[in-house]
């Protein structure tokens, strides 16, 4: 069944005979500062996103004449979890862009959405197999984010496990592609990317069960770059003479990256100057000890170190050594070492 449809919105852009970039501003306007692209390119670009909505829901829901606004769902399901988070998320990027409410919330359109609640905490995801579609609002592209969570809290131990990868398709064909990952390692094969990924490591053999931490933010420069003019264009890099116009280009690196784990319904406020906070999110576990590394590592790469980094970026370090060392004597601190290159490097 259809469950979101551009068409049922808007009149029939057949009868218009409308093509390229005016068929995407019919469908899907109005479009933010759209970039220059050829006429099948907007064309391809808008009947692949009409097939995708026409097959899953969308994040945010234009109602039809007499309907409530938004999809019926039990609010405290599984399903609404993402459609909630998504919201909330992505309409503060929104804000802080300074943009009319919707208009990236409608970019997004949820293709795979199974979660499973915690019953005795308050309704935190224990397990989530997420995929979304995000589709620019300025260029005929769009991304793929995939969100792979466990977390099981036993007796004497905790599982906890994730893995967040991304897929940019920057010439998406005529007919809507299949979105789903199949297994987090494939975060690495077929075109995806790893973003960031985190485990509890049981191999060290401890007597008693100890937090191991392993994990990494697998951006560079230059994903980080793919990403924002993927979804908002090109940004034209400032002299360094110009402080505050440096801090404004990289806070949009920064906003990017935070789109992608918005649309799955992380929130994630990473800082971009020492007098602001960093807000890490608060029903899911991207770090499975204090150090705050995913957070620091996604504004490292995007060009900001702030005179906080260095010190927690130590602490963190000793933290994991004395995790991974427990009481075992014979721990090698050369294994430490290999330990650190997985957060900060």
């Amino acid at each position: 069944m259809t469950e979101n449809s551009a068409d049922n919105i808007n009149p029939s852009a057949d009868k218009l005979n409308l093509q390229g970039l005016e068929l995407a501003e019919h469908h899907f306007g109005p479009l933010l500062r759209p970039t220059r692209a050829t006429q099948s390119a907007w064309t391809n670009y808008s009947m692949n996103r009409l097939q995708t909505n026409q097959k899953y829901r969308t994040v945010f829901l234009v109602p039809s004449k007499g309907s409530k606004d938004g999809p019926e769902h039990d609010e405290c399901s599984g399903e609404s979890w993402l459609f909630d988070n998504a919201k909330v998320c992505v309409s503060q990027i929104e804000k802080e862009m300074g943009l009319e409410h919707g208009t990236l919330q409608k970019c997004i359109t949820i293709v795979c959405n199974a979660v499973a609640l915690d019953a005795d905490e308050d309704s935190d995801p224990r397990s989530a197999d997420l995929t979304v579609r995000i589709y620019s609002p300025t260029a005929p592209m769009y991304i793929d984010v995939d969100f792979q969570y466990y977390l099981h809290s036993r007796f004497s131990s905790v599982q906890w496990l994730y893995s967040l990868g991304f897929k940019i398709h920057r010439r998406p064909s005529a007919t809507a592609g299949d979105a789903s990952a199949c297994m987090p390692d494939v975060h690495t094969r077929n075109g995806w990317q790893n973003l960031s990924w985190g485990y509890y490591d049981d191999s060290y053999g401890h007597k008693n069960w100890r937090p191991v931490e392993r994990g990494k933010v697998e951006l560079h420069e230059e994903s980080v770059l793919d990403v924002h003019e993927a979804l908002f264009g090109q940004l034209e890099k400032p002299t360094d003479t110009d402080p505050e116009a440096m801090l404004a280009y990289r806070r949009s690196l920064v906003r990017g990256i935070r789109l992608l784990l918005a649309a799955v319904g992380i929130s994630y406020a990473v800082a971009c100057t020492d007098d602001e906070s960093d807000r890490p999110p608060r029903n899911l576990t991207l770090e499975g000890l204090y150090d705050k590394w995913v957070r620091r590592r996604i504004r490292n790469v995007c060009g900001i170190r702030l005179t906080r980094d260095a010190e927690e970026e130590r602490e963190g370090a000793f933290l994991r050594r004395d995790q991974a060392r427990g009481d075992d004597d014979d721990f090698e601190d050369d294994e430490d070492e290999d330990d650190n290159s997985d957060y900060d490097s």
